[in-house]
């Protein structure tokens, strides 16, 4: 085994990418379970659903594929860890967490069928490319700058203001521009070194806060593939636009292409790579009296919440409590997780409320 990665620097990447995914699903480990306290939303009505015998043969066949991916990348090994994935998020969209669907696309960048390695990296940079630069243009909005602008002045009041603010509507351009600078050979090694530093601050804010947890392994995953494999890379612009195999168009997709879609409203925002941005949207369930709340079951009435005489559940609490991840921010999910609510309620006319 030692000799694989001797002769294959992305076995390491693998390597990486499955202590990355795994550390995160230890972390939301109720997720990938269809019995738990936080409803399933299916993205199709009509989708097999599976048992806790059936979890378990899934995450044990799901971990299997994944070891034995780190030494023999090859499609039919790849194939079935992407295959067992999506049908987990047809089962529940909230699986779609961008550190887990990011590393199921390096699945698909590293799979071996008819592409040659190169294939593989050129795959990889515009993965990150794509993350980063979507990333930053989504900050681009007023809620992001007031929360921003608010976290500045508490926590260095003592810079000027004015230039906190500059600052502020900076940040989604210095963000895409990091993305940006990985394309060429010549800034590369900087955008590297911004996006290290730019996640660094992140992980303070995070451990400070206490919060984030499951995000840290992709972060570090990041870093550690930006500099073990394109440190030191003399793969040219052109080089990237080269399309050498179906995995560039499909990669295209999807750092390119699908994500432009959501600033016209015909994609998601969490795949668009909107993190941090304020765009999506959170929402609450308020209820009309305390007598509906007694008619939900004990989990339920356990992450009701009362303000001045209102009643409600904030979703991402809910989910944050019960699968350690927070809801997934698409009015289609929203719909369907009151609709479960609703299920308990003899004359139900509770309403969505969005923060």
């Amino acid at each position: 085994m030692l000799q694989v990665f001797k002769e294959d620097k992305l076995a390491t990447i693998r390597l990486l990418a499955f202590i990355a995914y795994i550390s995160a699903m230890a972390m939301s480990w109720n997720l990938w379970f269809s019995v738990r306290g936080f409803p399933m939303i299916p993205l199709f009505e009509g989708v097999p659903v599976s048992n806790t015998v059936v979890d378990f043969l899934l995450i044990g066949a799901f971990i299997s594929l994944f070891l034995l991916f780190i030494v023999k990348p090859k499609w039919s090994i790849g194939f079935p860890i992407i295959l067992i994935y999506t049908y987990w998020v047809l089962l529940d969209q909230n699986r779609l967490q961008h550190f887990f669907f990011e590393l199921i696309f390096v699945v698909f960048a590293l799979s071996i069928f008819k592409s040659n390695r190169n294939t593989a990296k050129k795959c990889l940079v515009w993965i990150f490319i794509g993350t980063y630069f979507w990333s930053g243009l989504h900050k681009y909005n007023d809620l992001f700058f007031e929360k921003w602008l608010n976290g500045l002045n508490k926590r260095i009041p003592f810079i000027p203001y004015w230039l906190r603010v500059s600052f502020t509507y900076t940040v989604p351009f210095l963000e895409a521009g990091f993305g940006l600078l990985l394309l060429f050979v010549k800034t590369r090694k900087i955008g590297i070194w911004l996006i290290a530093i730019m996640h660094l601050i992140i992980l303070i804010t995070f451990l400070k806060g206490g919060f984030g947890y499951a995000v840290i392994p992709l972060m570090a995953f990041n870093v550690l593939t930006l500099f073990i494999v394109f440190y030191n890379s003399k793969m040219r612009v052109k080089e990237l636009f080269i399309i050498d195999s179906f995995k560039i168009v499909v990669i295209y997709a999807i750092t390119i292409l699908l994500p432009l879609t959501n600033f016209f409203g015909f994609y998601d925002h969490i795949l668009a790579f909107s993190y941090f941005s304020g765009k999506p949207k959170y929402g609450r369930i308020q209820f009309e009296n305390k007598l509906q709340i007694e008619q939900l079951p004990g989990h339920i009435q356990e992450v009701v919440r009362e303000y001045q005489g209102y009643y409600y559940i904030d979703l991402n609490e809910w989910s944050s409590n019960t699968i350690k991840v927070m809801v997934y921010p698409e009015m289609r999910v929203y719909k369907k997780i009151k609709m479960h609510v609703d299920g308990y309620i003899e004359n139900p006319n509770t309403h969505l409320d969005f923060y």
